[in-house]
Parts: structure tokens; C-alpha cells; sequence
């Protein structure tokens, strides 16, 4: 259900970014919340204990969460005020999602058993941006299981081009053609 919420409130959101024109600005503040989520699990807990009132948790994400954008600050606080503060991860998710949709940007998660370097990247790029037909904007996993290559994940498209799979194929396929 947090997930149908969020998407409300990120469309809601973005609709007010866009006429206002400060769609990247918005999207920062969101990441930064989701960030401090993320290493911080106190947060979530303090905002979900029931003896905190509204004004002390408004208190607290106006010290925990600084600088944000007007609109930002108000659905914090609008959240807060219906008790669904702990959306706002989610909320940063379908945002980004729809912040990329407008600017034709797509992500793509590339799963490689070592970093990237940026001479990788731009490999990446200049590869998949035909193919998909849009900017990419590659978000990096590190797996030595996969043990080489490299797998890209864009949308529901897979593209595994891992050691790993290329083995896994080449043990079935000397299974197959086994003399006996």
C-alpha cells in the first residue's frame, strides 16, 4: 500500500515541480531524505513511535533534513500531519522515476564484479544509448559472483553478459553433446 501512496504523492509532487520549474531541485531534496533514511533507521522509528507528536516530529526533520525547497518542506510536513512520514523513501523512487520519464532519461543497473572506470561508462553509454534510443543514466552494483563481464538491467530488458552465464552455458552445453 506505501507504494501506491507514494506514487500519489510523487505525482502530485512532480506536477508541482514541473509548473514551478524546479523539477532537479525537488528531486535532490528527495534523495537527500532518502539518503538519511537509508543510514539512519532511528529516524524511521522515531517518526513511526505513536508517544511523538506532530510539532515534535516537524521539529525534528526541520533539524534532521536543512535547506530543503519550500514544496519539499510542505509535503514533509504534509505527510507528517497524515501520518505517512514513512513513504518519503518511496516517495523519492517514483519521483526520480518521473523526473527521468520527462527529460527521457532511463536508468540502467549494470552489475559488473568490479567498479566501473569512466572510460567503462562511456563504453556503456555509447553502446546501450543507440539501442534503447534515450540518454542512460547507469546506476553501478558490484558482484564478484558474476566473476567477468558485465550484466544491464534497462526497464524489463536484460542484457547478461557475464563470465559466469557464458560458463553456465558452456557446462550445459558439453552436457548436451557428451559422447558416451
Amino acid at each position: 500500500m506505501s507504494k501506491a501512496v507514494a506514487k500519489r504523492y510523487a505525482k502530485a509532487l512532480f506536477e508541482v515541480a514541473s509548473e514551478k520549474k524546479c523539477v532537479d531541485l525537488i528531486e535532490k531534496d528527495l534523495k537527500h531524505i532518502a539518503d538519511i533514511f537509508a543510514a539512519s533507521p532511528e529516524l524511521s522509528q522515531m517518526l513511526n513511535h505513536p508517544a511523538i507528536g506532530t510539532e515534535q516530529k516537524k521539529e525534528l526533520v526541520t533539524k534532521v533534513f536543512k535547506g530543503l525547497d519550500k514544496y519539499t518542506n510542505n509535503l514533509v510536513y504534509l505527510l507528517i500531519d497524515r501520518h505517512r512520514e514513512t513513504v518519503l523513501p518511496d516517495i523519492y523512487e517514483v519521483y526520480k522515476s518521473l523526473a527521468n520519464e520527462a527529460k527521457g532519461v532511463t536508468e540502467a543497473i549494470v552489475t559488473t564484479a568490479f567498479e566501473l572506470t569512466a572510460d567503462d561508462k562511456e563504453q556503456l553509454l555509447a553502446t546501450f544509448e543507440p539501442i534503447i534510443g534515450k540518454k542512460m543514466e547507469i546506476v553501478e552494483k558490484v558482484d564478484s559472483d558474476i566473476l567477468g563481464g558485465v550484466i544491464v538491467q534497462i526497464g524489463d530488458r536484460l542484457y547478461d553478459g557475464s563470465l559466469r552465464t557464458k560458463l553456465n552455458r558452456f557446462r550445459e552445453h558439453l552436457k548436451r553433446t557428451q559422447v558416451g
